[in-house]
């Protein structure tokens, strides 16, 4: 985790806000959960991915 968010810290300007770090290191997580469950196929198919999407209107 210190390594994750010191590597995504560096990619920051340094005017970066406390928010603005935050907000960069949690999209870094989801993109690796998301890239993990592909990987081990536990993520939602293209159907259930669907079904939700319709749920938001």
């Amino acid at each position: 985790m210190k390594e994750l968010v010191m590597e995504v810290t560096n990619t920051l300007p340094d005017t970066a806000t406390f928010d603005d770090i935050i907000e960069a290191i949690y999209i870094r997580l989801k993109i690796e959960k998301g890239i993990k469950d592909s990987q081990n196929n536990s993520g939602l198919s293209t159907e259930e991915l669907l079904k939700e999407i319709e749920k938001w209107n």
